[in-house]
């Protein structure tokens, strides 16, 4: 049976990701987990998800702040039983859980990589720290130069040409000379048929085929050096690796508010015995009837509900970047 893992992020966004079930997914903060959780109260490997038949079981992991499904704690080291619509929490995090025929996430890596990137890329934004990768010129006449890709998708050209994205003040470089493209986190580089040649690392690229730049090699052109730069990546890396944070022993991480149904049509006719049987709405005289409430706008309830929530997403929030400032 395959089981999802949703996990909704500070701006609301869902991502999903499902699996076969036969293996077990690691949930936590480290980059080999299956479910990457970048949040300083997420251990490096917090819990993880095994199937029992037709049942899935979660172990925690020995993780500092502790495994709770629903407000009941997961015992260091022991697992329970987990049914299909559990909300758990890791630290600070709630993940809810979905026992399915859902289609199995394809690259599970890629998902999330991408999911832990996301949630980064929020935190720097509220730090006031621009988020986008970009390429610097290292050595060459250009040097200091930057050009941010900040359009998923486009190709940037790099080249001695006025034209160019990157216009290049270096002789050994071709009009046109090397293209550069982001999707999602990938970044990939192509020759473009010029004369000298494009370098990655040790590498020389072929103008037929793409190559995925990493941060640690350099891009050549000529006698021009580029490296690429990606802040949200960097501060990913430093989130992983740093200790974990624990939390307060009586603080407070209250569930988000489950999705509102959706509303159902009223029946067009109830039978006589059914409305003697049915339980009574009572409509107050003079005023408004609770349908027409609830769509005027929310209930104290409902108000608190959602603070609360809030109050939870801004506590992950400023764990990261007190985590990025330190």
């Amino acid at each position: 049976m395959p089981i999802t893992v949703l996990v909704r992020s500070a701006t609301g966004s869902e991502v999903r990701l499902t699996f076969d079930g036969t293996q077990s997914v690691v949930l936590g903060r480290g980059a080999s987990c299956d479910v990457r959780l970048p949040d300083p109260s997420v251990s490096h490997r917090h819990a993880s998800l095994r199937a029992q038949g037709t049942d899935f079981a979660l172990l925690d992991e020995g993780s500092t702040n502790g495994t709770f499904v629903g407000g009941v704690r997961v015992a260091a080291r022991t697992s329970r039983l987990v049914r299909s619509g559990d909300m758990v929490r890791l630290g600070r995090v709630w993940i809810e859980l979905t026992l399915d025929q859902s289609p199995v996430t394809r690259d599970v890596g890629a998902a999330t990589r991408d999911m832990a990137l996301a949630l980064v890329s929020q935190a720097l934004a509220a730090m006031g720290v621009d988020p986008t990768a970009r390429l610097r010129v290292v050595e060459g006449r250009d040097q200091g130069v930057t050009l941010a890709l900040a359009e998923e998708g486009r190709a940037y050209t790099l080249g001695r040409g006025a034209e160019c994205d990157l216009p290049l003040a270096d002789a050994d470089a071709s009009r046109e000379h090397t293209q550069v493209v982001r999707r999602g986190a990938a970044i990939a580089v192509r020759d473009l048929g010029s004369k000298n040649g494009t370098w990655l690392g040790e590498t020389s690229l072929s103008p037929e085929r793409e190559a995925v730049w990493r941060p640690a090699l350099m891009v050549r052109i000529g006698r021009t050096v580029l490296a690429l730069e990606e802040p949200v990546g960097d501060a990913l890396a430093r989130i992983e690796d740093a200790p974990d944070e624990r939390m307060p022993v009586l603080e407070h991480v209250p569930a988000p508010p489950a999705p509102l149904p959706a509303a159902e049509p009223p029946p067009k006719s109830v039978p006589r015995e059914a409305a003697r049987a049915a339980p009574m709405a009572v409509v107050p005289q003079g005023g408004q009837s609770p349908a027409r409430r609830a769509r005027a706008g929310w209930s104290i309830a409902d108000r608190m509900v959602m603070a609360a929530a809030i109050g939870v997403l801004a506590l992950s929030i400023a764990g990261l970047v007190w985590l990025l400032r330190s």
